[in-house]
C-alpha cells in the first residue's frame, strides 16, 4: 500500500484503475493498493475463514450499537487519532481483549477487610474487574467487583468473609471490556 502527497493526478479520483491498481481516500490522503480480485463463485471457504467471517460480523454488529448512542461515540472519539472514527475504534475494540498485568495478594491473610489490587489494561477501557477467592479444594468463599482506583489502571478488592484456611487457595480474577472480552489470571495463595 503506497500513499501520494499533493498529488495532483490522483486527488480526486478513487476506485479500481485497469484492474491492477485500487485508489482511495481517507482522511484527506489518496492510498494505492493492489487491485482486489473477485471469488469466484465456487470458492469455499476454510473453516478459519468462516470463523473470521463470523466474528468480523460480531465486531461491526458491536460497532453499530455504539454508533447509535452518542456518548459512546463520544467517548470513542476521545481517543481517535487522525483517520480514525468510532466505528474503527469499536471494530478494534471488539478483537482486543483486557490483559491482566498483575494480581496482588500480599496483604491477604485470610481476613475480612484486607485488599487484593489488580492492574488491568484495555485498548479502550476495561469495564470491571470481578475478584474470587477459592479454597483449596476450589469452593468459593467470596466473589465481587473490585473497584477502579483513580489511575484506572489500579482496581481494589476488599475481602468480605473471614477465610481461615486460605493457605493452598487461589485468588482468580477476571477483567472485562465494554464489547465483553474477557481476560483471567489466577493465584496460588
Amino acid at each position: 500500500m503506497a500513499r501520494a502527497k499533493n498529488n495532483l493526478l490522483l486527488a480526486q479520483v478513487s476506485g479500481t484503475i485497469g484492474k491492477q491498481l485500487t485508489v482511495t481516500q481517507r482522511a484527506g490522503q489518496v492510498i494505492l493498493g493492489k487491485a482486489k480480485t473477485k471469488k469466484g463463485k465456487r470458492y469455499k471457504f476454510s473453516p478459519k475463514q468462516l470463523d473470521v467471517q463470523s466474528r468480523f460480523t460480531d465486531a461491526t454488529e458491536y460497532a453499530a450499537v455504539v454508533k447509535a448512542d452518542p456518548d459512546m461515540v463520544a467517548a470513542y472519539m476521545a481517543v481517535a487519532k487522525p483517520g480514525q472514527n468510532a466505528n474503527n475504534l469499536a471494530i478494534r475494540d471488539f478483537y482486543n481483549a483486557p490483559e491482566i498485568h498483575e494480581l496482588k495478594t500480599d496483604e491477604y491473610t485470610g481476613q475480612a477487610g484486607q485488599a487484593i489490587r489488580v492492574r488491568a489494561t484495555d485498548d479502550f477501557r476495561v469495564y470491571q474487574v470481578v475478584v474470587g477467592i477459592y479454597t483449596a479444594s476450589g469452593v468459593l468463599v467470596e466473589e465481587g467487583n473490585a473497584l477502579q482506583g483513580r489511575s484506572g489502571i489500579e482496581w481494589l478488592y476488599t475481602t468480605r468473609n473471614d477465610n481461615p484456611a486460605y493457605s493452598g487457595g487461589k485468588v482468580r480474577a477476571m477483567a472485562e471490556d465494554l464489547p465483553g472480552n474477557q481476560t483471567f489470571e489466577e493465584k496460588v495463595l
